[in-house]
């Protein structure tokens, strides 16, 4: 059954591909969302093979997978995806349908061994493929009086979680730079956690670099200046519009066309006129 399965999504996947050449860009970037949304389900399937190594801790709206070592701290776990859950999903107006699947890792190493594509990276955290992937509160026991109530006020589970509702909202169809700059606001307004605060800019990345190699370059500039790239704008023209900008990507407009038609101006002249001011 899961082979059936697993051979109907590349098929589909292969069938994406190939209308993309024929496309005009609107419909190319549906196109690319249908394929995105067939990979999520591809990827997701291929996480279930790893759960029967997990046990499993259901709350209201997710279903955590961990190891029996974090079995004492599983429940706070859960119980900060939750708060999470109700200070995103009000704000966004999204409510899914189904829990969300968090692996909980009890070591860098072992999330390592389960996820190739985060190997020999330092990371608390990543959402992938509709799939959140963090580290257990007890991996910073060493360093740390009291893991949980130092991973609550500097864990991933806000993070990553906004950018698992801003991934569904939008249906993929979003730049790195800019749900990287909406869940280090969401970060930063909800729970008071801000992205290297006392960052000082000596040049700006331009639009091109941050919108088209934005895991090249370098990564404090880059996360601080897409932080303060979506800050200033919601400071300027309020919340609201970069939510009706989410809405316009769902439908499978362009970053430019959907800034055109919400603020006037495209993606490219805010990112390289606007932040002149951060210097």
């Amino acid at each position: 059954m899961k082979v059936q399965k697993l051979k109907k999504t590349a098929v589909f996947l292969i069938l994406i591909c190939s209308l993309l050449f024929v496309f005009n860009e609107k419909s190319l970037i549906i196109a690319k969302s249908q394929g995105y949304k067939a990979l999520k389900v591809f990827v997701q399937v291929r996480n279930t093979e790893i759960m029967s190594y997990f046990y499993t801790y259901e709350t209201e709206h997710f279903i955590l997978r961990y190891k029996e070592k974090d079995e004492n701290i599983i429940r706070n776990v859960a119980r900060i995806f939750e708060e999470s859950y109700n200070l995103i999903n009000q704000e966004y107006n999204y409510y899914p349908k189904n829990k969300m699947i968090v692996f909980v890792y009890e070591d860098q190493q072992h999330m390592w061994d389960y996820q190739s594509s985060v190997r020999g990276q330092a990371v608390m955290g990543f959402y992938s493929m509709g799939i959140i992937h963090i580290l257990s509160p007890n991996a910073y026991e060493e360093n740390k009086l009291n893991p949980i109530d130092f991973f609550a006020e500097n864990g991933p589970i806000l993070h990553e979680y906004t950018h698992k509702v801003v991934d569904d909202i939008t249906r993929g169809n979003i730049e790195l730079w800019l749900t990287e700059g909406i869940a280090l606001y969401e970060e930063y307004e909800k729970i008071g956690i801000e992205w290297a605060p006392r960052f000082e800019y000596e040049t700006l990345f331009t639009a091109d670099e941050l919108r088209n190699n934005f895991i090249s370059i370098r990564e404090v500039q880059a996360y601080r200046q897409s932080f303060d790239a979506v800050k200033i704008i919601i400071e300027a023209y309020g919340k609201d519009k970069l939510m009706q900008v989410l809405q316009l990507l769902r439908s499978g407009n362009s970053l430019d066309a959907a800034f055109l038609r919400v603020y006037g101006f495209s993606a490219n002249e805010y990112l390289n006129n606007d932040l002149t001011q951060l210097l």
